[in-house]
């Protein structure tokens, strides 16, 4: 992997490790504050809100105005609202905080991807396909990591080790953006406050958003479901989704071989019918140690879907407005984890994930079905000067 790459992936891991780190300190915070299930929920769901506005304005602003710029901001205000959060004196503190937190890190992945399109662009328009698949890679695994990391976080030094964590993290990925991220040169054409956002470029996205409602269910219900109905301590609640986190990254390089021989439509059918199978595979979880099995499904289901929908990102923007595009899609990821977290209050009753398991398997067999469906290929036009799109 590249340097480039390197900083990029580095950078952009902090938005989905923070979506999904919280998962296991909602009990501990709770009982901190104070405060019921439906209140603590909104350290979530706030930050998904936020991650689904913020995330087209600063592709804008790193499409329109300076991408290293921008990327660099968003690193600063991940160190600071992480020493924040740690010392806020009360929850309606700690939730503005978190929504500050969500800001910042909304920033870095447009801003990250605009820089790799405008330096390592394909023969086909698109960034090689190891590039998208690293930083995929690292996406999917911090995500499915952080229940992980948040566990041990937090039953060594408490739910304000989730947020210190970033401190440090900041730093590191900081030094490397400003090293290794070069500078470049905003299109002078691209001044539309409000890009044209082409059929399949909001198709690709809203079918993300379906994905993520399953991935983002399941890391919320197993580990409450884990420490409320089983006993279990919230540092082996986390690595029970632990499969989730390793397979992302070991099948990622498959995802890339699987669509270079067969084409992006069987990533995305293979994708939906493993992310089936994991949700109907949950309406039996009663013993935790068949928890491991449904999150191994789940995570080779997102290492193939993060690759195949990321991918179809650049085949569907265009090129001069890759930011604000990448952005729209990293909004469906929080639109599908604002969706999770709110059915989570209603269908979540401590004894069981039955009706959380109905519901990702209702929104898997969509995402099935809209995977057969949804464009693989460029349209055949002047503008785009004909497919582009590859496999």
């Amino acid at each position: 992997m590249g340097r480039l790459p390197a900083a990029v992936a580095l950078g952009s891991l902090f938005n989905p490790l923070n979506s999904s780190m919280i998962a296991v300190a909602l009990a501990h915070i709770e009982a901190e504050f104070h405060v019921g299930i439906a209140a603590v929920t909104w350290l979530a769901a706030g930050f998904y809100l936020t991650g689904i506005m913020v995330p087209p304005v600063m592709g804008t602003l790193a499409d329109r105005l300076a991408p290293r710029l921008v990327f660099c901001a968003g690193l600063v205000t991940m160190a600071v609202t992480g020493v924040l959060a740690a010392l806020a004196p009360s929850f309606p503190a700690l939730v503005v905080v978190r929504l500050l937190q969500a800001f910042g890190s909304c920033a870095t992945m447009p801003a990250g991807m605009a820089i790799v399109q405008a330096v390592m662009p394909g023969e086909d328009g698109r960034p090689p396909p190891r590039v998208i698949a690293t930083i995929s890679m690292v996406l999917t695994a911090s995500a499915a990591a952080g229940p992980v990391l948040g566990g041990f976080l937090v039953s060594f030094w408490g739910w304000q080790a989730i947020f210190l964590v970033n401190v440090p993290l900041a730093a590191v990925a900081l030094v490397a953006a400003l090293r290794w991220l070069p500078k470049v040169r905003v299109d002078g054409r691209s001044q539309a406050l409000l890009p044209r956002l082409r059929p399949q470029l909001l198709a690709t996205c809203g079918q993300f958003a379906l994905v993520n409602v399953v991935f983002y269910s399941a890391f919320f219900v197993v580990p409450l479901w884990a420490q409320r109905s089983a006993g279990v301590p919230a540092h082996i609640a986390g690595l029970l989704v632990l499969p989730m986190a390793g397979l992302a990254i070991v099948m990622t390089p498959v995802a890339v071989a699987l669509a270079a021989r067969a084409g992006m439509r069987t990533v995305l059918v293979a994708s939906a019918t493993l992310l089936l199978g994991g949700s109907c595979l949950l309406l039996g979880v009663g013993p935790v140690w068949l928890v491991p099995a449904v999150a191994a499904l789940l995570g080779v289901a997102s290492a193939l879907s993060q690759f195949g929908l990321n991918s179809l990102v650049f085949v569907h923007a265009d090129r001069r407005d890759t930011g604000v595009a990448v952005g729209f899609f990293q909004s469906s990821r929080y639109v599908g984890a604002a969706t999770a977290s709110t059915l989570l209050g209603v269908l979540f009753d401590g004894k069981g994930m039955t009706g959380s398991g109905w519901t990702m398997a209702a929104v898997s067999a969509v995402v099935l079905v809209a995977g057969s469906l949804l464009p693989v290929r460029r349209p055949v036009s002047t503008a785009s000067g004909g497919d582009r799109s590859g496999p």
